[in-house]
């Protein structure tokens, strides 16, 4: 195991810094970089991303099951010699390239760009997804509770983790892990262990507009969030005047938008922050169109022969979508007033890292920390084995002041 982990911190040193989505290249801040955290052999991976033919699901999607079937069958060799550690991770290990086969299904914005509706072979490897998490957490001594969030008719699943001697007399301070916009809950256990480890409750919830829920991506399903903040205050074993959020990427920005919101949220992990209002230069603008556009034009994860027209979005859309979300625009960047670890990678294209600095210069003029990695790109994971336990242990001492 320690080999096993010295070898992925070597292949990560020596992969180029590119900041793109593009699927057939593993590098630092590009498209690969949502599994780093998750996947124990990066050189399969790689070799993986060698064999590739496409990203039509007719390509797509058998590449990376056939690798999560080569996990599944050791995981069943392992419990027949009851090994139960070594088949819970096997199981996880399969559970991590299916969440690459199912990429980005299920997702439920209405964008052009990814469908709501699945192919038979991607809902397929979904579901296989959802079978081999489900089977990871049966091995599990303390496995996580499923709880159902609510709010105005809609709905929203998520995993509870409670540490351990959390009680009606000893309640324990609580971190809501915020998901992004495709990597969903069952992609989010490594965070949850973070918060244990430190101490304290996590509750996973799938984000709007993906997964198991039934709340659009929309400014508004701020409310998804605070019905999850309702749901961890009700619970006897959790703090409900000790909460705290957390989300990566598009997590990111909803741990922004709930906290403006919120007063419940006492203090945050947002690991590249976004929808803060930073709208940048004229030149920049354009290079954000730009890579979108390419976006669109190379990567589409669909039926084969669905793709649809490539649309330039013009300068008029982009500030209209910008307006939806920015929080200085809305009148909402004065109540994030609590405190914050801020990290990211500094060559981020999809989130800009001026939102990121715009937050250091507004607000108090303490209780923010930020970390910027000038060798990573959007997350930083290629550094998360720094930041990320140093954020749980720092969120961990603002909630129990």
């Amino acid at each position: 195991m320690t080999k096993g982990i010295a070898d992925k911190a070597a292949i990560l040193a020596k992969l180029p810094v590119r900041p793109d989505e593009n699927p057939f290249a593993v590098t630092i801040g590009g498209f690969y970089r949502r599994w780093f955290n998750l996947i124990d052999d990066l050189q399969l991976l790689i070799d993986t991303v060698g064999t590739l033919k496409g990203t039509e699901d007719e390509d797509w999607v058998p590449a990376w099951s056939a690798v999560a079937q080569r996990y599944e069958k050791e995981a069943q060799a392992l419990l027949k010699k009851r090994k139960r550690p070594e088949a819970r991770n096997a199981f996880l290990q399969a559970k991590s390239f299916l969440s690459i086969a199912r990429f980005p299904a299920p997702y439920h914005s209405g964008s052009a760009i990814c469908p709501p509706d699945m192919s038979p072979i991607k809902a397929k490897a979904y579901q296989r997804y959802l079978d081999c998490y489900r089977r990871a957490t049966e091995l599990m001594d303390d496995p996580p509770e499923i709880v159902r969030v609510t709010r105005g008719g809609k709905e929203a699943t998520g995993y509870l983790r409670l540490p351990k001697g959390a009680s009606s007399r000893k309640k324990a301070p609580a971190v809501l892990v915020m998901c992004g916009g495709d990597m969903y809950k069952e992609d989010r256990e490594k965070y949850a262990e973070g918060a244990l480890a430190a101490g304290m409750a996590a509750l996973v919830v799938d984000a709007p507009g993906t997964g198991q829920t039934t709340f659009p991506h929309a400014p508004e399903s701020v409310v998804a969030w605070q019905a999850a903040l309702d749901a961890l205050a009700k619970r006897p074993e959790i703090d409900g005047k000790r909460l705290g959020a957390f989300g990566v990427s598009r997590g990111g920005l909803w741990v922004m938008r709930l906290a403006a919101h919120d007063a419940r949220v006492k203090a945050l992990i947002s690991c590249a922050p976004g929808g803060v209002g930073y709208w940048g230069t004229p030149e920049e603008r354009a290079e954000w169109r730009k890579a979108a556009a390419e976006r669109a034009r190379t990567n589409w994860f669909g039926p084969r022969g669905t793709k649809p027209p490539a649309h330039a979005v013009t300068e008029e859309e982009q500030r209209k979508e910008f307006l939806r979300w920015s929080l200085k625009d809305n009148g909402l960047l004065g109540k994030l007033t609590m405190p914050m670890y801020l990290v990211n990678g500094k060559v981020d294209h999809l989130t800009p890292i001026g939102n990121l600095y715009l937050l250091l210069e507004s607000g108090p003029p303490t209780g923010r920390v930020a970390r910027v990695y000038s060798d990573d790109g959007h997350i930083a994971a290629r550094n998360e084995r720094e930041w990320g336990p140093a954020a749980w242990r720092w969120l961990r001492e603002q909630l129990t002041r």
